[in-house]
């Protein structure tokens, strides 16, 4: 293997795929350098709980909650070059590469809810809500589309990195899991010299010149403070004497309006970045409160098992960082379908119709650039 001759993107993914090497390309928020990262042996190696790898390198990529379905994995830096400078390799194996969920660990995609099945599950919330049992839920569905003709993994990856410059595009392949690609407006954490930096990011709605002038409802404030206010705690329980700044604005993300908190704070010890995200992952944002509650309800009505979808992804102590996101607005790429996850986080005072809305618009970020 040279390191001389610059190789393509392209070349490069199919190498990968006819060899079975988990890889993942990636760009983050305000660049354009797409960041590509890789093993040449075909272990899948997971991060079991309870151990300490708060120091290894690598691409980290982990369910909604782990199970025997989907356990965290991280991807190790075998391989890792910015796109242009990819060194040559072999060619790539003569090779069909079938995107399937049915011969993985992975449960079979069910079908698509229907609108009346989202509103029932919506209303199911909100009557577990009013009993005081939950605070809010996050009611998650799926969309499956047939795959278009001519449907092209890497080029749909660069699509989004175009129409989406300020948030951390993915594209995700192992070959017990398949292939992920998204485009997610929300750190879960992130490490740069000497700061943390995460996000409290919840309230929705479409972006509009006419929504940019409007103040947000209760329903949103109310939801985005349930949020801030887990955040708060758990930063207090990891980094007790961190004095965090925290400021609060309307941010755009594509053709989406979020509410966000950002929390600011200075790290006592890099390596604490794993205890971290083990006390906020899953944040409210994703999944509810109070969380164990909100996790048990989820399993027992949402008709989709989730997977990596409201999990987190990034890469972490490479380029002297660590770069977390929440795996929202993102699909599953099958052998014939494109199967697409969106939710909402439900509270006494959400309206089903709004909330169905709601999941359509967020749609959009993918199906738009279909």
């Amino acid at each position: 293997m040279s390191k001389h001759t610059p190789e393509s993107l392209a070349h490069f993914y199919k190498y990968c795929i006819s060899h079975s090497f988990p890889f993942a390309f990636y760009r983050l928020p305000g660049t354009e350098i797409v960041k590509v990262l890789a093993q040449q042996t075909t272990t899948l190696h997971k991060l079991k709980a309870g151990t300490d790898y708060s120091k290894r390198e690598g691409f980290v990529f982990a369910p909604f909650v782990a199970t025997t379905k989907a356990a965290p994995f991280i991807i190790e830096p075998e391989i890792f070059w910015s796109e242009k400078y990819l060194p040559q390799f072999g060619p790539a194996k003569p090779h069909v590469f079938k995107h399937k969920s049915d011969d993985t660990d992975d449960e079979p995609v069910k079908d698509t809810p229907e609108k009346k099945a989202y509103v029932q599950l919506v209303n199911t919330i909100q009557k577990s809500i009013e009993t005081g049992k939950h605070k809010k839920i996050v009611a998650a569905r799926t969309i499956t589309k047939d795959k278009p003709e001519g449907f092209n993994d890497l080029a749909f990856f660069r699509a989004l990195c175009k129409k989406y410059p300020r948030a951390f595009i993915s594209l995700v392949y192992t070959k017990q899991y398949g292939l992920w690609i998204g485009a997610s407006p929300e750190i879960l954490l992130e490490h740069n010299i000497d700061e943390f930096k995460t996000y409290s990011l919840a309230g929705t709605k479409a972006n509009t010149p006419a929504n940019k002038q409007t103040p947000w409802g209760k329903k949103e404030i109310e939801e985005q403070q349930l949020v801030t206010e887990y955040i708060d705690d758990c930063l207090k329980k990891v980094m007790k004497k961190t004095e965090v700044t925290k400021k609060t604005d309307t941010v755009a993300a594509g053709n989406i309006l979020h509410l966000r908190t950002t929390f600011s704070f200075e790290a006592e010890t890099p390596a604490r970045w794993q205890k971290l995200v083990e006390e906020l992952h899953p944040t409210p944002a994703v999944a509810g409160l109070p969380k164990a509650a909100a996790i048990k309800f989820i399993a027992a009505n949402e008709k989709a098992p989730r997977g990596f979808y409201c999990g987190y992804l990034g890469p972490v102590n490479m380029d002297s960082q660590i770069n977390l996101y929440v795996n929202l607005r993102c699909m599953q790429v099958l052998d014939k379908k494109l199967t697409l996850h969106i939710g909402c986080g439900i509270t006494a005072h959400s309206k089903a119709e709004d909330e169905w809305k709601e999941t359509e618009i967020k749609a959009q970020t993918l199906l738009s650039v279909l």
